[in-house]
């Protein structure tokens, strides 16, 4: 096929995929396993065309443009659940590519995906890509690295974070978006810290007390 090496799905409603595995096929020109596009341009005559993917493994199918998926001029985003690419690298590196089209990812919290553009390499949902260090995702939907927003005082966010991880007694972490426990500040001799998630300095320590570096 030209496009399209497993579905070819061009001015129809609904087109469902689940539970397979879409090995080693491929396409002259675009869209290795999946090509969907509307061709009708008035939108009186343009069907709701909607790509819905769910458990499905794409192993080694290859195309010059975008060796699993290329979805084009697609007036209802599509659905993508349960799913991992590992293929041919395409001649223009891209594994899923949209054009006029937007995709809804199911991504673990943590993690966040864009809905358009181009897709490269091998990934998989609900992975998908990682909030990046010093920010966490707890939401559905994300669609930029910076997921929820920075981590909150008193936490570290390591890259993946869905909940903000407290600094330990005997730490404190006074301003947002650290990325490690390491970037915690331990209290300093002479001061002390008992809770967990600290924001601000250390409490010197009572009269007729001490402590060593925590």
């Amino acid at each position: 096929a030209d496009c399209g090496g497993v579905v070819y799905a061009g001015d129809v409603d609904a087109v469902s995929l689940t539970d397979s595995t879409v090995l080693s096929c491929s396409a002259r020109k675009g869209g290795g396993g999946v090509y969907a596009h509307n061709e009708a341009h008035l939108a009186s005559s343009r069907k709701r065309t909607f790509l819905s993917i769910a458990g499905v493994a794409f192993i080694d199918n290859s195309a010059p443009i975008a060796s699993v998926l290329l979805l084009q001029d697609l007036d209802q985003r599509s659905s993508i659940s349960n799913a991992s690419f590992t293929s041919k690298i395409a001649d223009n590196g891209i594994t899923i590519q949209t054009l006029s089209a937007e995709i809804d990812w199911d991504c673990r919290l943590g993690s966040w995906m864009p809905t358009k553009g181009v897709f490269e390499g091998n990934f998989n949902a609900p992975e998908c890509r990682r909030c990046s260090a010093g920010y966490y995702g707890n939401t559905s939907g994300l669609t930029e690295a910076s997921c929820d927003g920075p981590c909150d005082r008193g936490y570290f966010c390591p890259a993946g974070t869905a909940d903000p991880l407290p600094c330990a007694p005997g730490f404190y972490m006074p301003v947002t978006g650290a990325a490690s426990a390491e970037s915690c500040i331990p209290c300093s001799p002479g001061t002390s810290q008992s809770a967990a998630g600290a924001d601000r300095s250390c409490d010197a320590c009572p009269a007729g007390t001490f402590a060593d570096q925590l």
